[in-house]
C-alpha cells in the first residue's frame, strides 16, 4: 500500500513546479530548522503539513481569476452596437460591456499602435517608455524594408525595445506571481517570451518577417486554436491564466468574409466603409468565440475581461484600407475609445457616460483584480473603482511622429506632434505650432477652437501638462 506521502507527492511536485518551488526549499523557507527536523522524523506530521500546504495552494490558485485582455486595432470609438452605431453589429462585445463597468469616455495614451501598446503593458506614458513611434528612424539613404539594410534595422529595433525590459510590466508581474501568460496578435517588442509571456504566437525575428506580430497576426483571422490549447493546458495545470488577444482587427486589410460584407454593402454609404464595418463584426465574432470556449470549459465565471482599442479610425470613403482625420492625430476620432471591465462574480454592471478613463489604468486594474500589488511606477487607477476615476477625471495623450530618432530619445520634444490633456469636458491640444482649446460637451468632435476666446483656460490646462512632464522627469531621475 502507498503511504500518505506517496499519494501526495505527485500533486505536490506538480504544484511546486508551477510556482518554481521544491518541497525542500519551501520547507526550509517556511519552517525553522528544528521544525523541519521534527517533520522529517515524524512521517505522519510531515504528510499532514504537506497536505495542508497542497490544499492551501490549490485553493489559492482556484481563487485567483483568469484574465482575458481584448484589444481592438484601429476602430472608431462609436463603431459598436453598445455605443449606438445604427448599423454595425457587435453582439458579443455588447453583452460583455452590458455585464461590466463601461466607460464611454475612455482614451488611449497615443493614437498610434506601438506606443499605445507599450503604455498598456507598462502603465507608463510614451514620453516615459521611450516608445513613441512605430519604427526607429533609419539613416538617410537606407530603408528598413531592404534586405541589405536588415542588420542595421534589426540593431535599431533592438535598441528601441531595450527600455521595455527595464520598465514595469503587468504581464511580467503576472508571470512572476504564477500566471500562465499567452501572447497572440499584435506585438512590437521582439520576442514576447522576453517580456513576461510564458507562451506566444509571435516570434519577433526581423529576419523572418518579424515587426509587429508576424505569426501572431493569424489569430482571429485564420485560427483561434492557440488560445484554446493554451486554456486547456493552464486548466490541466490548475494554473490561473492571462490571454493577450491583440487581434489585428478591424485593422486593414479590410478583407472580412464576404458573408459579413454582404450584410453591410447595401446600408453603408460606400464600399470602403462597408468593408471596414465587416471587419468590425469579424472582430466581434472572435471575442464571442473566446467567451463561448471559456463557458464550455466552465471557466467563464472566474475570468475577468478587459476591453479597449489601441487608437481610433475613420474610414476614408474614397479609398480602401485608409483613414481620414483619426489615426496618428490628436483629434477625438484618433484618441477616444470605450473601455470596459467585466467579471460576473465581482463587478456590478454600470455605464458611465461622463467619467474619464485611460489605457494607462489597465495595468493597475488587471494586477489589482488578481490580488497583486502594482509596481509603484504605475500611476494608473483601478477601473473597478469609478469613484477614484471621478476624483481624477483627467487624462493625457502623447502624439509623436511615426519614426523615432533614437539619438534624440532623451529630448521629450523630439518628434513631438502634440500633447493633449482632457480635464472634465475641457480639452487642450498643445502643438509646436500653437494651442487649441475645445469644449467636448458641446463639441464632441473637437472642431471649434476656443483658445483665443479663453486664454485663462489655456494657461490652466497647459500647467497640467507641464506638471505631468515634471513629475515624469523627477521619477526618471530617481530611478
Amino acid at each position: 500500500m502507498r503511504s500518505g506521502w506517496d499519494l501526495v507527492e505527485p500533486s505536490l511536485t506538480k504544484l511546486f513546479r508551477n510556482h518554481s518551488f521544491t518541497p525542500t526549499r519551501l520547507l526550509l523557507h517556511d519552517y525553522s530548522y528544528q521544525t523541519a527536523k521534527m517533520i522529517r522524523t515524524t512521517r505522519c506530521v510531515h504528510w499532514l503539513a504537506i497536505t495542508t500546504l497542497l490544499l492551501a495552494g490549490t485553493v489559492a490558485n482556484a481563487a485567483r481569476p483568469n484574465v482575458v485582455f481584448l484589444l481592438s486595432d484601429d476602430q472608431s470609438w462609436n463603431d459598436y452596437g453598445f455605443m449606438g452605431h445604427p448599423h454595425i453589429q457587435t453582439p458579443n462585445l455588447d453583452q460583455l460591456a452590458k455585464s461590466g463597468i463601461l466607460y464611454e469616455r475612455g482614451y488611449v495614451t497615443a493614437p498610434l499602435c506601438r506606443p499605445s501598446l507599450a503604455s498598456i503593458a507598462t502603465g507608463l506614458y510614451p514620453h516615459q517608455t521611450g516608445i513613441r513611434g512605430n519604427d526607429p528612424l533609419m539613416p538617410e539613404g537606407t530603408n528598413r524594408k531592404d534586405k541589405i539594410h536588415k542588420p542595421l534595422s534589426s540593431k535599431l529595433r533592438n535598441r528601441m525595445t531595450a527600455p521595455m525590459l527595464e520598465h514595469p510590466s503587468f504581464i511580467r508581474t503576472l508571470k512572476d506571481n504564477g500566471y500562465a501568460t499567452l501572447q497572440t496578435g499584435k506585438w512590437w517588442e521582439g520576442d514576447p517570451l522576453d517580456h513576461g509571456f510564458t507562451d506566444a504566437m509571435t516570434h519577433g525575428d526581423i529576419y523572418r518577417g518579424g515587426r509587429h506580430g508576424d505569426r501572431g497576426l493569424d489569430i482571429g483571422r485564420k485560427t483561434m486554436q492557440p488560445i484554446y490549447d493554451f486554456v486547456d493546458k493552464a486548466k490541466s495545470n490548475e494554473q490561473p491564466f492571462f490571454v493577450w488577444y491583440g487581434v489585428f482587427l478591424p485593422h486593414a486589410p479590410h478583407n472580412a468574409p464576404e458573408r459579413l460584407y454582404d450584410k453591410y454593402k447595401d446600408v453603408a454609404p460606400n464600399e470602403p466603409t462597408a468593408r471596414y464595418w465587416a471587419n468590425v463584426e469579424w472582430l466581434d465574432e472572435g471575442c464571442g468565440q473566446i467567451v463561448d470556449y471559456l463557458k464550455k470549459q466552465n471557466l467563464y465565471e472566474n475570468t475577468i475581461f478587459v476591453y479597449t482599442c489601441d487608437n481610433g479610425w475613420v474610414q476614408n470613403p474614397e479609398r480602401m484600407n485608409s483613414s481620414i482625420r483619426s489615426k496618428r492625430e490628436p483629434v477625438e476620432a484618433g484618441i477616444r475609445t470605450p473601455i470596459f471591465v467585466t467579471h460576473d462574480k465581482t463587478i456590478q454592471p454600470q455605464r458611465d457616460a461622463e467619467t474619464l478613463a485611460s489605457n494607462i489604468d489597465i495595468a493597475t486594474t488587471i494586477l489589482s483584480a488578481c490580488g497583486i500589488e502594482p509596481p509603484s511606477a504605475m500611476k494608473g487607477l483601478d477601473l473597478r473603482d469609478p469613484q477614484q476615476l471621478k476624483e481624477r477625471n483627467r487624462v493625457f495623450v502623447d502624439v509623436y511622429q511615426h519614426d523615432s530618432d533614437l539619438d534624440q530619445i532623451n529630448d521629450l520634444d523630439s518628434g513631438l506632434e502634440a500633447r493633449v490633456v482632457i480635464d472634465g469636458w475641457d480639452k487642450l491640444t498643445a502643438k509646436p505650432s500653437g494651442k487649441e482649446l475645445y469644449n467636448l460637451k458641446t463639441d464632441p468632435d473637437d472642431r471649434k477652437n476656443l483658445a483665443a476666446a479663453d486664454p485663462e483656460k489655456v494657461s490652466e490646462l497647459s500647467a497640467m501638462i507641464d506638471e505631468l512632464l515634471e513629475e515624469s522627469s523627477s521619477f526618471a531621475e530617481a530611478n
